[in-house]
């Protein structure tokens, strides 16, 4: 009559045998997704992968029909919308231009853009209708990138001409 009866746990006599405590289980799983994605190999974008950005920065998706609408800041905020094109992978490795934009896609702001101010400025003043060309290296991550070079198109303005087949292959 004494005595309390605990609702908790059973004494370790009274457990099945081959039993794991759901504490243990759930304390695995949390290990096993957390080296997930070491053991898978997804630890490659810490290392610093010199790409290219192409693109155009203020420009609507509606006149670019862009791979992705990204914020960027050069260097701090405010932030600028980016119509993405492209990303080229131009370093040796496993990482691919698709990994990249799947590691900022869920960031804010998706891409930092560092470095020389002269060539944050050629980023900044480009038009709308100006493709962006964007050289760096990633650094810390994928999401803050060291600029070390721009190449800005002429601006386009109406319909791109389309070369015929005759003036792709024969020139003229």
């Amino acid at each position: 009559m004494g005595q309390a009866v605990s609702r908790g746990t059973a004494p370790r006599a009274h457990r099945r045998p081959g039993r794991v405590p759901r504490c243990r289980l759930l304390a695995a799983l949390g290990l096993v997704l957390v080296a997930m994605p070491a053991l898978l190999g997804s630890n490659v974008l810490r290392d610093p992968v010199q790409v290219r950005i192409e693109g155009y920065i203020d420009a609507s998706e509606k006149q670019v029909n862009p791979w992705a609408m990204l914020d960027v800041w050069l260097e701090r905020a405010p932030g600028r919308r980016f119509a993405l094109t492209n990303v080229i992978v131009l370093s040796a490795g496993q990482v691919s231009g698709p990994d990249i934009l799947a590691a900022v896609q869920p960031l804010h702001p998706n891409i930092i853009f560092n470095g020389d101010p002269g060539l944050l400025e050629r980023i900044g003043s480009a038009q709308p209708n100006q493709l962006l060309r964007i050289t760096g290296y990633t650094a810390f991550g994928p999401q803050r990138i060291l600029v070390t070079n721009v190449e800005r198109s002429e601006p386009i303005t109406g319909p791109t001409p389309t070369p015929s087949t005759r003036q792709k292959i024969f020139g003229f």
